[in-house]
């Protein structure tokens, strides 16, 4: 996709999400802070720092690393501070409250599928393994929870965690280039050939 249109729809998804905070007096954790905070200078400098790409790229796989950790209980017991499930039956549930009720009895698959992909996205950004692609997987799996969520939990819940605007900064990060990819340390450097006489 175009850098243009992306940024702009970055911008967008900042502005909803900087609306949402001042006039219906919502918020969100200061971890999701630090991530919306790192992905509007992302945005302001269009994707064209490496440096900034870099930050954002490991902060973006963290945040995914943090909510499958939430997810096995690594970061605290279902209902302690900071945690949204604590527990994987918790997020099953939670998975099963995003889908239409007829659809209920696929919460167990959905849960494992996104588990597995916010996995490898957390994994692939970190590293950066194919940090571009990585970044437009993660973009098309958050625009698919922000549109669970906002029909489902609804658009509060939905910004609480920032989603339009972390997608906004995945699909930002699939445009630009990053420093500190494993892909780069296996890449293979062709050398001259040296001349014939």
């Amino acid at each position: 996709m175009n850098r243009h249109v992306v940024v702009g729809l970055a911008v967008l998804a900042l502005v909803v999400e900087l609306g949402w905070l001042v006039f219906a007096a919502g918020s969100v954790g200061s971890i999701t802070a630090a991530v919306l905070a790192s992905i509007a200078l992302l945005t302001v400098t269009a994707a064209r720092v490496v440096a900034i790409n870099t930050v954002v790229r490991i902060l973006l796989g963290a945040l995914f690393a943090g909510s499958v950790a939430d997810r096995f209980g690594l970061l605290g017991a279902p209902g302690a501070s900071g945690v949204s499930w604590g527990s994987y039956s918790a997020f099953t549930d939670y998975t099963r409250s995003l889908v239409p009720e007829v659809l209920d009895w696929s919460a167990p698959t959905l849960a494992a599928i996104a588990t597995v992909l916010e996995t490898l996205c957390g994994i692939g950004l970190i590293l950066g393994i194919a940090a571009r692609t990585t970044a437009r997987v993660a973009t098309a799996l958050l625009i698919g929870f922000a549109a669970a969520m906002w029909t489902s939990v609804g658009f509060d819940e939905m910004c609480s965690y920032g989603v339009l605007v972390v997608a906004g900064g995945a699909a930002l990060l699939g445009t630009g280039d990053t420093a500190w990819n494993l892909d780069h340390m296996f890449r293979r450097r062709t050398l001259p050939s040296p001349a014939v006489q």
